[in-house]
């Protein structure tokens, strides 16, 4: 009789178990131990989770994988621990130590992901190393790559806030932290902090210091910016020093110390001190331009021209000291071997010149 009602109790138990949907009846269920050779041969289905350890060979998947992952090509929802690859990880979330000998792509990294020749991350917590090509949309810490470390979106609202450096190339479309390039270093829209190239350096709008071994380029600057051969502020250098051996270019300068080799160009108003070892030039001055051979200012000047050969300026509110000093108007000083001003009585005076 117990044996019969045993029986019966086990019928129903599997009758019930039977009519409910698999995914509902596996869907908490887990192993400690995942073995399979690809994914049609293994010792549990993908619906299972793995809390311990999973061999595999080739593209054998589990719903989640904590702990300890072996394998050609691991595959996995969720992920956390180790995973190490021959071949390749791929996850949509991982946290801990992932590491492949070729590739890894994972959506959301929490830890540390490293792969020979690239990695491929969405949103990057910790540490990602890659021996040839670093991908990621957003960084948050460190992503270092042999050739090229790239953060960027579909959106140009990607920030890496940490450190990012290339061997051949660092890019992301914004910068709160620190950007190394071996050849190029951009930042497509902000770049706070220090922005760092061998050769070429580039960003939207910079908000700290930017070098470049040749060339260092912005848009928009407020802080510093250096150039080997040129240093360049399409719009305005706002804040302390903009400097490069050949030419310093921008389009306003504001409050600003723009020092060149050759030359120091602002192509509208200078409100600062210019500074070319040969020429500097201005649409507007306010301020100072110290030059070795010339001073061009095409509208008006208030503050000082200084030059070796030649000062010129259409008005002139200030002083102009130089071999040969040219104006249209003077409301000050100049001082030279010859200094002319068209609109007075008496366009040409040597040596001293005061007219208010």
């Amino acid at each position: 009789m117990k044996t019969i009602l045993a029986l019966l109790l086990m019928l129903a138990a599997g009758s019930i178990f039977a009519a409910m949907p698999l995914e509902k009846s596996i869907s908490h269920v887990s192993t400690p131990l995942q073995l399979g050779v690809d994914e049609y041969h293994y010792l549990y289905p993908k619906e299972y989770g793995v809390h311990g350890l999973r061999l595999n060979c080739y593209f054998v998947e589990n719903r989640y994988m904590h702990g300890l992952d072996l394998g050609f090509w691991n595959v996995s929802e969720d992920a956390s621990g180790v995973q190490v690859a021959l071949y390749r990880n791929e996850t949509h979330d991982f946290g801990g130590i992932q590491l492949a000998l070729w590739n890894a792509e994972t959506k959301q990294v929490g830890g540390v992901q490293v792969a020979t020749v690239s990695t491929d991350a969405e949103d990057l917590y910790g540490l990602q190393l890659t021996g040839l090509l670093g991908k990621a949309r957003g960084v948050n810490g460190f992503q270092i790559a042999g050739l090229s470390a790239v953060a960027e979106s579909e959106t140009d609202k990607g920030w890496t806030k940490g450190f990012q450096a290339g061997l051949y190339e660092a890019r992301s479309e914004n910068i709160a932290g620190v950007q190394l390039g071996g050849v190029f270093t951009e930042a497509g829209w902000e770049a706070d902090g220090l922005q760092l190239g061998l050769l070429f350096t580039e960003s939207r709008y910079t908000h700290g210091v930017q070098v470049g071994g040749l060339t260092a380029r912005s848009k928009e600057t407020a802080g510093i910016q250096l150039g080997g051969l040129m240093a360049k502020s399409e719009i305005a250098a706002n804040g302390v020093l903009q400097g490069a051996v050949i030419l310093a270019e921008t389009g306003d300068l504001n409050g600003c110390l723009q020092l060149a080799g050759v030359a120091a160009n602002v192509i509208g108003q200078s409100d600062g001190v210019q500074i070319g070892a040969i020429s500097t030039m201005a649409g507007s001055l306010d301020g100072a331009q110290i030059a070795g051979i010339w001073n061009f200012v095409f509208e008006n000047v208030s503050g000082a021209q200084i030059g070796l050969l030649y000062n010129h300026a259409r008005y002139v509110r200030g002083v102009q000291i130089g071999l040969f000093n040219h104006c249209e108007r003077l409301d000050g000083v100049q001082i030279g071997l010859l200094n002319t001003v068209k609109e007075a009585r008496f366009s040409t005076c040597p040596l001293l010149r005061v007219d208010f």
